[in-house]
């Protein structure tokens, strides 16, 4: 049975015809711009890039000519081709549009072993999910704004199972994350505007952006394993530090500032903690709910003439959360909005620490290479339901498929339950330290095309209504246009 539906899921997944558009970047030898990435691992990133693109996120090179360098072979890097930049003149008009779809082929064996309520489900099924994303990025510079001033607006629905497997493994964190995305269980097929930031540069040190903007790639990113769970690691864990994406809102209104260095980079933001995703543009109740406040320091490094970074970080959350001692609900990414009384804390914090660093560069291509990566955190513990993690791993573009662009990754995570689960929520879920690997092939079928197989072990961090272990297996497939 199993090799039927994988055959199904791979017809489906090849039948997807989108395409994608980059958005551009600020002009200049010497200058540093944000980077906004249409169809990309990050929404926005808010941490400037260097003038040269980033080794590992650079697409293939089409300045050669001919298949020998393996980027004409590909063909277009979208299915469009220049429908919007040559046939309709968008980018040069101020608007560049992108998108992409993705879709997910996913089985596990294992998980929950007992009836639970929904959203909650019972392991062993295959299950498929979509994930459509629309981008728009305006040069507000063209609309008579201050120059490399940007506004991004982003629209995203998902189709199909909601979660796919990820909240029939028993696990803290998602075994397949974005297809939890955008987070409403009930609205399958509705668009809903995630983002709306503007961006605005002061000076090569200086960048503020406000808005409307989603949780993923804004913190504690890596080279090698980041980005939103489109083209590397789909387990929340491997996406992002679990510690404080647990229980943040998924789009809000934020607000900070950025200070690219020739060391690194600074931010500092702000944010208001109430969940956005289904709301446009209300501001009559900004940080009624509480505030959240955050920052976090990248720095260069060089080991043996190979590039890397270190990220330092932490965020301090002022919202009403559930007190653990009093859960009656597993800690999940949609746990429902807290009560009032007794039974909620306000207060909790995570710090954390990153690292990412190039092991090999291709002798043929110094912009492809492979590297490490890790992560680390602390929490509160209560009303965080993880009070400590770590993860490591291996990740990059692939000595076996270089002409086409193939990456991979192979990653590892310990995720640390609390021990301040109360008597009851210890009795009904059994949270205990749970633990899982990741491993990961991209083949760039065409250059809008990626088709990814991936495989994960997972030990079930709800011991009490999971089994020991759990195998996650599955295809993603992700188009852009």
């Amino acid at each position: 049975m199993l090799l039927p539906r994988i055959s199904i899921v791979v017809g489906l997944l090849l039948a997807v015809l989108v395409a994608r558009v980059d958005a551009q970047e600020a002009d200049g030898p010497r200058e540093q711009a944000v980077a906004e990435r249409l169809a990309s691992p990050f929404s926005i990133d808010l941490l400037p890039d260097d003038p040269a693109p980033d080794p590992f996120t650079e697409a293939p090179d089409t300045s050669g000519g001919g298949p020998g360098n393996g980027a004409d072979a590909l063909g277009s890097k979208t299915v469009t081709g220049d429908l919007f930049d040559g046939w309709f003149s968008t980018k040069e008009s101020g608007i560049t549009f992108g998108g992409r779809v993705t879709q997910f082929g996913y089985g596990i064996a294992g998980g929950i072993d007992r009836p639970v309520p929904r959203p909650l489900g019972e392991g062993n099924v295959f299950s498929y999910t979509g994930r459509s994303e629309y981008d728009a990025v305006v040069d507000l510079e063209k609309f008579g704004g201050l120059p490399h001033g940007r506004l991004l607006v982003r629209a995203e629905h998902w189709y199909g199972e909601y979660g796919n497997v990820s909240l029939r493994s028993g696990s803290f964190t998602p075994a397949v994350f974005p297809a939890l995305l955008p987070p409403r269980p009930n609205d399958p097929g509705v668009p809903y505007i995630t983002n709306f930031l503007l961006t605005q540069p002061l000076s090569p040190n200086w960048v503020i952006f406000g808005g409307k903007k989603d949780v993923l790639g804004s913190f504690d990113q890596d080279i090698f394993a980041g980005g939103d769970g489109t083209d590397q690691f789909v387990n929340q864990a491997l996406i992002a530090n679990p510690a404080f994406l647990l229980g943040m809102p998924y789009s809000f209104f934020t607000a900070g500032v950025v200070s690219p260095r020739e060391w690194g980079a600074m931010s500092v933001y702000v944010i208001d903690p109430k969940n956005r995703t289904a709301d446009f543009m209300q501001f009559g109740n900004l940080f009624k709910q509480g505030i959240i406040v955050g920052g976090e320091i990248k720095f260069k490094t060089s080991i043996m003439g190979l590039a890397g970074q270190q990220h330092v970080g932490g965020v301090w959350k002022h919202d009403e959360q559930l007190d653990l001692r009093f859960a009656f609900d597993p800690p999940t990414p949609i746990s429902p909005t807290p009560g009032i009384g007794p039974q909620t804390l306000w207060d909790s914090y995570t710090l954390y620490c990153g690292f990412d660093q190039y092991l090999v560069r291709s002798s043929d291509n110094p912009n492809r290479g492979w590297g490490m990566f890790g992560r680390a955190s602390i929490s509160d513990g209560n009303p965080n339901p993880i009070r400590y993690f770590l993860s490591t791993g291996l990740g990059g573009y692939s000595p076996w498929g270089q002409a086409r662009g193939d990456t991979f990754g192979a990653g590892w995570f310990l995720v640390g339950a609390s021990d301040q689960f109360g008597p009851v929520p210890t009795a009904l879920f059994g949270p205990r330290d749970g633990q899982g690997f990741e491993c990961f092939y991209n083949i760039q079928a065409t250059r809008w095309l990626n088709i990814t197989p991936d495989v994960q072990w997972i030990r079930p961090g709800l011991g009490a209504i999971s089994t020991d272990n759990a195998f996650v297996y599955g295809l993603r497939a992700n188009a852009t246009f």
